[in-house]
C-alpha cells in the first residue's frame, strides 16, 4: 500500500454553474428590500461549503454536516446524471455505487471525462487489490487434510497402535 505522503491528491469543488440558478434568483432580487443579498450569501456559502478529494485509492466528500469515503476498489458502478440545463452547462451529477451505499458528486465539469477518469482509477485499483490477494495466500504447500491425516497417524505412531515399519510407509504418502 502506498502511504499518505506518496498518494496523488486531488481537490474538487462544485462548478458554479450548477447554482446558476440561485445565483441568477439573488441578483435579481436584490432590490426587494435587500433579500437577494441575504440569499447570494445562502446560496454562496452552500456553493463553497462541499469538497471533493479524489486520492488514488479512495474519493472523500466532505460538507458542512458530513465526511464521507469510498474506497475505490468498492466501486461498482460510475453513472452521470444531467438534466437538460445542465448538459448545456456541460457539468453534472457523478453517481458512484457500492454494493453498500452511493456517493453522489454534484456539479462537476465535464461529467463524462470524469467519469471516464474514474472509471480507470477504479479498474486500475481492483487490479492492484487482485495481486495482493494472490501474494496474501499462497497456494498450500500440502493438500487440504493432508496435515490432519499425517498427525492423526503420528498420534498412532506415538501410542503404539502403528509399527515402525507401517509409520514410515504410510509417511511417504504424505511427502
Amino acid at each position: 500500500m502506498t502511504s499518505e505522503a506518496q498518494q496523488k491528491k486531488i481537490t474538487l469543488k462544485p462548478s458554479w454553474k450548477q447554482y446558476f440558478t440561485g445565483y441568477v434568483l439573488s441578483v435579481l432580487t436584490i432590490p426587494l428590500f435587500g433579500v437577494g443579498l441575504l440569499a447570494l450569501y445562502f446560496v454562496r456559502e452552500k456553493h463553497t461549503s462541499v469538497d471533493y478529494t479524489v486520492t488514488d485509492t479512495q474519493i472523500s466528500s466532505t460538507d458542512a454536516k458530513y465526511h464521507r469515503n469510498i474506497d475505490l476498489v468498492n466501486v461498482e458502478e460510475v453513472t452521470v446524471q444531467q438534466s437538460w440545463l445542465q448538459e448545456k452547462l456541460n457539468i453534472g451529477t457523478i453517481v458512484l455505487k457500492t454494493s453498500a451505499v452511493s456517493m453522489e458528486l454534484a456539479g462537476m465539469e465535464q461529467p463524462v471525462q470524469l467519469k471516464e477518469t474514474i472509471q480507470q482509477a477504479v479498474a486500475v485499483q481492483k487490479e492492484q487489490h487482485k495481486k495482493q490477494d494472490v501474494r496474501k495466500h499462497p497456494a498450500p504447500k500440502y493438500k487440504p487434510g493432508s496435515m490432519e491425516k499425517m498427525d492423526y497417524l503420528t498420534g498412532l505412531w506415538q501410542q503404539g497402535l502403528l509399527s515402525e515399519e507401517d509409520y514410515k510407509d504410510e509417511k511417504k504418502n504424505f511427502e
